[in-house]
C-alpha cells in the first residue's frame, strides 16, 4: 500500500504549532488537527482501459490531464505546495518548522491542507489508473506477440520441412540418374564390344572404327551473358 492509500484508509494527523495560536488577540480558532478518512475520499479517475499516453512519459502532467485531475478553484495543489516546503528559506529548518510556516501561510491564504491533501490522492489515483492501463496494453501486447512468434515459427517449421523435402527428392533423383547413366554405360560398352567384333571380321590392317573407349564428357554448353 503506498503512503496515500495508507493516508485515505486512516486519515491524517496534522502538524499545528501551539505557539501560533498562542498570545493571539482576540484569540485564533483552534486549528484543525485530524483528517478522518472519510473526508479524504475523493472521486475516482475517469475509467481508463488504455491510455494514449507512452510509458516513458517524461512528466505526469499529461497522466492527470488525461484523468480529469484539477487544481482547487483557489490553485493551491500538492505542487505549490512542494515548491513551497523546497523554498531556501525554509531549507534549513526542521521539518516540523516547515510544516508549520506552510500550513501559517495556507491559512493566511484560506486554503484547507485538507484540499491539498485530497489533490495528492487524486493524483495518486490517476498514477494508479495509468499504471493499470500500462500493465494491461503490455499484457495484450505480450500476448500478441507471442501468438505471432509461435506462428513464426510454425511458419519457419513448414517451410523448413517442405524445403528439405525437395532438398531430398533433389537428392533421390540425381542418385537414381546416376545408377542410370552408370547402368546405360555399362550397356553401351557391351554393345561396342560386340559391334566390335563383328566388324573386326572383315577388316584388315587398319583400325576398327568401332569405338569401345568411353567417350570423352562433354563439356557443357556456355551460359548466355546478359
Amino acid at each position: 500500500m503506498s503512503k496515500i492509500k495508507d493516508l485515505v484508509s486512516k486519515g491524517v494527523r496534522l502538524i499545528v504549532s501551539e505557539d501560533e495560536t498562542a498570545n493571539v488577540s482576540p484569540p485564533a480558532p483552534p486549528k484543525e488537527r485530524e483528517i478522518p478518512a472519510e473526508d479524504l475520499a475523493v472521486e475516482p479517475p475517469k475509467p481508463l482501459e488504455r491510455s494514449e499516453i507512452q510509458a516513458d512519459v517524461e512528466d505526469f502532467a499529461a497522466v492527470y490531464e488525461e484523468a480529469g485531475v484539477e487544481l482547487p478553484a483557489h490553485g493551491y495543489g500538492i505542487d505549490k505546495v512542494s515548491d513551497m516546503l523546497e523554498n531556501k528559506r525554509l531549507a534549513t529548518l526542521a521539518r516540523e518548522v516547515k510544516a508549520s510556516a506552510v500550513l501559517a501561510a495556507l491559512e493566511a491564504a484560506s486554503v484547507p491542507i485538507r484540499d491539498v491533501i485530497q489533490d495528492a490522492v487524486r493524483r495518486d489515483r490517476a498514477l494508479d489508473a495509468f499504471e493499470a492501463a500500462k500493465e494491461h496494453e503490455l499484457k495484450e501486447l505480450r500476448a500478441k506477440s507471442d501468438s505471432r512468434v509461435q506462428a513464426i515459427r510454425e511458419e519457419i517449421d513448414a517451410f523448413l520441412k517442405e524445403k528439405n523435402a525437395e532438398i531430398e527428392s533433389l537428392k533421390q533423383a540425381t542418385e537414381a540418374a546416376s545408377l542410370a547413366f552408370a547402368k546405360l554405360q555399362e550397356k553401351k560398352r557391351r554393345e561396342e564390344e560386340r559391334l566390335h567384333a563383328v566388324v573386326s571380321h572383315f577388316i584388315e590392317g587398319q583400325e576398327n572404327p568401332i569405338t569401345t573407349k568411353a567417350a570423352a564428357p562433354t563439356a557443357p554448353a556456355p551460359t548466355k551473358s546478359s
